[in-house]
This record gives structure tokens, sequence and C-alpha cells, in this order.
């Protein structure tokens, strides 16, 4: 069965670009335009790994991150920060609230397609 993939971004061409990829490598993927929104579609649907920005209106990505890593069913959830944001301190802070992996846009489809591969491995 494919794995299925959360996209939280609140640009739609992002979300458009992310998604298109990862179906080429034959991923279900789910989008979101920010942290509230990506809350409520984990909540419906089982998903194996999230791909998040940190800039997003009514729940940033900082925020999208720590509520996920309360719960239970997601504490052990791959995420993959998908930011624009170059500072150390962010990074940082990514992975210190429970990100695995940071990539910095602009990005090339390639390195996402990676990056998930090498994070759902079994």
């Amino acid at each position: 069965m494919p794995h299925i993939i959360l996209v939280a971004d609140d640009s739609s061409t992002v979300r458009k670009f992310v998604s298109f990829s990862l179906k080429l490598q034959d991923y279900i993927v789910i989008t979101a335009e920010d942290g509230m929104d990506a809350l409520e579609k984990i909540s419906q649907t089982a998903v194996d790994l999230a791909i998040v920005d940190l800039n997003m209106p009514n729940m940033d990505g900082f925020e999208l991150i720590e509520t996920i890593r309360q719960s239970e069913d997601y504490k052990n959830l791959p995420i993959i920060i998908l930011s624009s944001e170059r500072g150390e301190g962010t990074k940082q802070r990514g992975f210190e609230l429970g990100a695995n992996t940071y990539l910095e846009k602009p990005f090339d489809a390639k390195v996402i397609q990676e990056q998930v591969a090498k994070l759902l491995k079994p």
C-alpha cells in the first residue's frame, strides 16, 4: 500500500509542485493550506510523513510540529520542514521541536523525493 504524505504550505504553487513530485513516486498526497488545516487532515487520515512550511497563517509550522509531537499517534511521524527561512536559529528550533529534515526553498524535486524515501525506509 502506498505511503500517505501530508504537505502543509500556504502557497498553492508549492503544494502543487511537491504533490506532483511525490505522486510520480507513487505516494498518496494530502495537502493543507495552514497548520490548522493540517491538524484537521491528519485527524481524519493516518499519514506516514509530513512536509511542513514554517510561515503559514492561523498556525505556523513551529506550532504544527509541536502539536504533532504532543500527539500519541504522531509523536514519531517523520517531519520535513520546507521553508524559505535560512537562519541557523530557525533550523535549530525546528530540530528541537522534532523535525527530522530541514530543506530550504527554492528546492529541487529530486531532493524532496530522496528525503521522503530515506525517512520512509523500513
